[in-house]
């Protein structure tokens, strides 16, 4: 039986994540994913249609621009996967900020964050002004994956928590 709860959450999210984009139409932003993007196109966003999780993401994270994650509105305590596939591709990330997400990252150093769709739209602005230091963030924000959220350093507390283990 699904969920009806997880069900509306889904809605809400895809609805917030698509609002988000299309506020960012004016800026020039592509958009990769399935074909529910395309009613972005009338803001101004590019739908470039869906990107393999293989080579396709891993090229698109590692080439530059800008990355924005939007969380799941019913999973504001949690660091997506979407955080550590861009930043260990060495990509510059916006993200939701969370409690989690701040205690594995620092804001402004190895990635940055935003709370408002006002505030969203102008670091994406300012950041297309300024590329090298957005390329800056994303080199140390690979350097922190690299060194500190690896498989096995991500796994561990899991496998702890499991056993019992403190």
């Amino acid at each position: 039986e699904p969920d009806p709860a997880i069900w509306v959450g889904e809605v809400a999210t895809a609805a917030r994540r698509i609002n988000t984009i299309c506020n960012l139409g004016p800026l020039g932003v592509r958009v990769w994913g399935d074909e529910g993007w395309q009613q972005c196109e009338s803001h101004g966003v590019r739908y470039m249609g869906r990107a393999s999780h293989f080579e396709d993401l891993t090229s698109l994270y590692s080439n530059g621009g800008i990355h924005v994650d939007i969380g799941r509105v019913y999973q504001q305590d949690i660091v997506t996967m979407r955080v550590f596939d861009v930043l260990a591709c060495g990509g510059f990330l916006l993200a939701d900020p969370s409690d989690a997400l701040l205690e594995l990252f620092e804001p402004g150093v190895e990635l940055e964050t935003w709370s408002t769709l006002d505030e969203l739209v102008e670091k994406v602005r300012w950041y297309l002004e300024h590329p090298d230091k957005a390329a800056a963030i994303g080199k140390r924000g690979r350097e922190r994956v690299l060194r500190d959220h690896g498989l096995r350093d991500r796994l561990r507390p899991m496998l702890a928590r499991l056993s019992g283990a403190p």
